[in-house]
């Protein structure tokens, strides 16, 4: 029986410590997240957006990138430690929430997650509807709901405002024509991106949904209004690569408008669509000046 009551002594002198310990912490560190890490590329740029960098402990390698940098945040992400996805790397930054993405470094994700670390894992966006979902579920998780809204009006008013500037008309389509004739139709986030910038995918006119590898036959029954066959995945060269080259394509390029969107602007569901859309918005308004 003394034994039991001394447990009892320990255990409530323990749970008197945390509280008094808690009540001398600001009401946001008791209970917002101060030491939060992402370990996806788009989750990096909705942290970044949403939460000040001081609440930051990590981000991907790959916001550090040139080819994959969010728009506007260069300053932010250059400054913060980057992680390569392992969970070691993950541990040593102490963090107090860990964000992950369905696809990538799932397995570091789990593990962290057994090892008693709270990981929240955000779906790719398909539409720029799940975009703003995603960003209001940050806002929630982190205790910025109106920062995160914030984001999402003054997306909503740029896009807005590029939009205003397209020209009427039925949508033309662009033709952006990846490594063995990768191209996407409807129903994806790049198609959602294209059609907001005023443009169709050249798989929407062919007809179809998602992504394809389609033959070139194909590819060259559709006249574009505006092409590109720009890709980063052409070193070390390889057949898929050199395919860009088909002397039809050539022809095709020649007597096309061309347009070169960085893949920044288009992996994420992310504020930073707003780039693809800008140019090609400006590319519509070209098309119609001529």
């Amino acid at each position: 029986m003394i034994k039991h009551w001394r447990r009892s002594i320990r255990v409530a002198n323990a749970i008197t410590l945390a509280l008094s310990l808690c009540a001398g912490l600001p009401a946001h560190a008791q209970t917002h997240p101060r030491r939060i890490v992402s370990m996806n590329l788009c989750t990096d740029e909705l942290l970044m957006r949403i939460v000040d960098p001081s609440r930051i402990a990590g981000i991907t390698y790959l916001s550090q990138q040139a080819l994959n940098a969010p728009l506007g945040l260069n300053a932010i992400a250059e400054k913060l430690p980057a992680n390569h996805g392992l969970a070691e790397e993950v541990i040593r930054l102490q963090p107090d929430l860990i964000l992950a993405g369905t696809f990538t470094t799932t397995t570091a994700a789990a593990l962290l997650s057994r090892l008693g670390y709270t990981v929240v894992n955000f779906d790719p966006e398909n539409t720029l509807e799940d975009m703003r979902a995603n960003i209001r579920k940050l806002g929630a998780l982190v205790g910025e709901p109106r920062r995160a809204q914030q984001v999402i009006a003054d997306f909503d008013a740029r896009l807005a405002d590029l939009q205003a500037q397209i020209p009427p008309g039925e949508k033309p389509v662009f033709a952006d024509i990846g490594v063995n004739n990768y191209v996407s139709g409807g129903a994806t986030l790049y198609a959602e991106i294209v059609n907001a910038g005023g443009y169709r995918t050249l798989g929407q006119a062919v007809g179809f949904a998602g992504y394809r590898n389609i033959p070139l036959e194909q590819v060259l029954t559709v006249r574009p209004a505006l092409l590109s066959t720009a890709t980063p995945w052409t070193n070390p060269p390889s057949m898929s690569t050199m395919a860009l080259a088909h002397p039809a394509l050539r022809t095709l390029l020649a007597q096309t408008p061309t347009i070169s969107i960085p893949e920044r602007y288009t992996t994420c569901g992310a504020p930073s669509v707003l780039g693809a859309v800008e140019m090609l918005v400006e590319a519509r308004k070209r098309g119609a000046t001529r």
